[in-house]
């Protein structure tokens, strides 16, 4: 009785093989994703990318800011034509981002928060340079569900000289002589490396000074050049400057439309 037993415990065993091995070949013959039925799932993504560009330079006295004025959506439907990216602080603090532009609203009204009652409690107004470190703890306490921006905070430090501070989305910095983020970054930051790093220039060759005015041209050349290539920047370039002892000048300039 008990061989019986072992004989029919064997048999099973040897079934239970035989039909995982044909259940291993059906699946490899015929995989899950190979099928002609389509699988559904719902996702939510609690961000998005309305794209468009921002760009800052700084010099010895001055610095500027530059962005498109371009919303869009996936890249293709264009939401507004005169989108704001570029925020005046105060007359030494410009803030600039692009990305989500929920993000980039919320921001903002948290700097100017943060200004206002620095200014209500010492009765001066903020440094460029205590806002830098301001605006990088800001985005570090957001980082398990960060701004999605490409932030870069400009203007005039305490010593006269012209700063521009890039942000990753958490809150690392770093002080720059120009910087640009957005979706046409990949191709002004190359042409700022070679007219102002002077990155690829070879030895020997004549370094021009960076003027307000040539820095100004620059500016104008990288936004025309990226509209030319990159989709989602356009309509306008809003150009703020702000120099060592006078008021914050604004401009707007014509950019591809279509």
């Amino acid at each position: 009785m008990a061989s019986f037993t072992g004989i029919t415990a064997v048999a099973n065993a040897t079934n239970d093989m035989a039909t995982f091995k044909q259940a291993m070949k059906d699946v490899a013959a015929h995989p899950e994703w190979l099928s002609s039925r389509q699988i559904e799932r719902q996702r939510w993504n609690p961000y998005s990318m309305e794209g468009g560009s921002t760009c800052a330079i700084s010099g010895e006295n001055f610095a500027i800011v530059a962005s498109d004025t371009r919303m869009t959506q996936n890249d293709i439907n264009i939401l507004t034509r005169d989108a704001e990216k570029i925020h005046v602080l105060n007359d030494s603090i410009i803030l600039t981002t692009s990305g989500f532009y929920g993000d980039v609203l919320q921001l903002k009204k948290v700097l100017q928060s943060r200004l206002h009652k620095y200014r209500f409690d010492y009765r001066a107004d903020m440094s460029v340079d205590l806002c830098a470190e301001l605006l990088s703890r800001n985005l570090y306490y957001r980082r398990f569900f960060p701004y999605y921006t490409g932030a870069i905070l400009a203007g005039i430090d305490e010593n006269g000289k012209g700063a521009v501070f890039s942000y990753d989305p958490i809150g690392c910095i770093e002080r720059l002589t120009y910087s640009a983020s957005g979706a046409a970054e990949p191709m002004i930051i190359p042409f700022l490396d070679c007219q102002i790093g002077h990155v690829t220039l070879a030895e020997g060759y004549e370094r021009p000074q960076l003027t307000l005015e040539r820095a100004i041209s620059l500016m104008k050349d990288s936004f025309r050049g990226a509209a030319e290539r990159e989709i989602s920047t356009g309509d306008k370039i809003h150009l703020v400057i702000a120099e060592t002892g006078k008021p914050v000048v604004q401009k707007f300039l014509p950019l591809r439309e279509d």
